[in-house]
């Protein structure tokens, strides 16, 4: 990633004030100074030159601010929607941080949170499984076997899927020679 050094960094300023109301703001200041992309003025402005933009680290209560945020607010799929993390921290704390800010620091905070998570499970398996081995005898350990012997049979059975080709079914096929199967269709057949 390129720098912008101090003189780059005036006239961005610059053409920030000037042209503020501008939609195409950013591909102006991108003929001021040629060596950047309009993405990477607009990226640079909005990360580290805004004077909007509060520059210090994030205290901890906003820490736990974006934490519960992120947990009250995410999508079912997951999606975090930054601009309105970033709007209420705003309105909370009367600070703005930049977006890349509260990102960095949520996926770096939940790096650390799975490889802690990770190392844990790892131990307490192992442990568990060598505290039960210490502990049972001879006769204790055979009869443990047989139970989970049992328990894959139980299993193995519970699991039987039966397939069936599409001509045995007799459902029409269309033009490329493939068979819509409804869920519907499934469920009222009989075998």
């Amino acid at each position: 990633m390129l720098l912008f050094d101090e003189t780059s960094n005036k006239l961005i300023t610059y053409g920030m004030k000037r042209w503020k109301n501008r939609h195409n703001r950013f591909v102006k200041i991108s003929k001021l100074v040629p060596k950047y992309t309009p993405k990477q003025i607009a990226s640079h402005w909005k990360n580290y030159l805004d004077p909007s933009l509060c520059l210090d680290t994030l205290e901890f209560e906003e820490k736990k601010f974006i934490i519960k945020w992120i947990r009250e607010h995410r999508t079912v799929t997951g999606v975090i929607h930054w601009k309105y993390v970033i709007k209420d921290l705003k309105i909370q704390f009367g600070k703005q941080h930049s977006e890349n800010k509260i990102k960095n620091y949520w996926n770096s905070r939940k790096k650390s949170y799975l490889r802690k998570l990770k190392g844990l499970k790892v131990r307490s398996i192992k442990t568990k499984e060598q505290v039960k081995e210490q502990e049972m005898t001879g006769p204790e350990k055979q009869e443990q076997e047989q139970v989970k012997i049992l328990d894959s049979e139980e299993d193995e059975r519970k699991f039987i899927f039966h397939h069936v080709n599409s001509d045995e079914l007799l459902i029409p096929k269309n033009q490329n020679g493939y068979s819509k199967i409804s869920i519907s269709f499934l469920l009222n057949y009989d075998n």
